[in-house]
């Protein structure tokens, strides 16, 4: 799984604040778990989602990038964050909620560590408890293969990333960025992320063979361009 040692510095610069997409999941919360109070996000990154979570929540987040996380420690200073990988983290506590989101696992190139990464969640849930996830579907993966690179200018900045096939349903993403410097120089920052997908019905197996119940949400199920390209997860133990 990729670091982001040289995409973490722009990151949230590039991505937003994800308000937006926190308000849906912070809904899923509600809805599946209402008196759920302690929460844990894998991949948590620069904790920009995990911001967004009120004062009623206690916050834990756990990742591999320490880059991502020395931001997260700056912008979510009470919660309680850990550089350890999703899959085979461990943690001496149990959570009502665990989440994983903004398509994180599928950077996890195996399957077999997609199911280890369901086990290890499973394992860190109290009863009850869920654990939510979201992907990046092969279907959206395969447009992004097709597409040209994006061009997109920050400040005085400008990030290009080209989406291409590495073999065996992998896809790379190529991440360029070009830091304004002096007497307009730039410095380039590049880094390449790999993501993978597989088929819904496998998912599904595999979350059933962990936990008793699950929910799949399309939240683009009303826009023809987008729907089947992101899906939700809602795993209940």
């Amino acid at each position: 799984m990729a670091n982001y040692t040289q995409f973490a510095p722009f990151y949230d610069a590039v991505m937003g604040d994800r308000k937006e997409a926190t308000d849906f999941l912070l809904s899923l919360v509600r809805e599946h778990h209402p008196n759920a109070r302690k929460l844990l996000e894998l991949a948590c990154g620069t904790g920009s989602v995990l911001q967004h979570f009120g004062k009623r929540y206690e916050l834990y987040g756990v990742d591999l990038s320490s880059s991502m996380l020395a931001v997260a420690r700056k912008k979510v200073p009470r919660a309680i964050l850990s550089c350890q990988n999703m899959v085979s983290f461990r943690l001496q506590q149990r959570f009502d909620v665990i989440f994983c989101v903004y398509d994180s696992i599928n950077h996890v190139l195996s399957f077999s560590d997609w199911k280890r990464t369901l086990a290890n969640a499973h394992k860190h849930l109290a009863q009850p408890g869920i654990f939510i996830f979201d992907i990046n579907t092969q279907k959206k993966l395969a447009r992004h293969i097709a597409e040209p690179a994006w061009f997109h200018p920050f400040g005085a900045n400008f990030l290009v990333i080209k989406v291409s096939d590495a073999g065996g349903r992998v896809s790379n993403w190529n991440i360029k960025v070009f830091e304004h410097g002096k007497r307009n120089q730039y410095l380039l920052h590049e880094e390449n992320i790999k993501e993978v997908s597989f088929p819904k019905e496998r998912i599904i197996r595999a979350v059933r063979s962990r936990f008793s119940g699950v929910k799949v949400i399309d939240p683009d199920r009303d826009q023809p361009e987008k729907k089947g390209e992101r899906l939700y997860f809602v795993c209940k133990k």
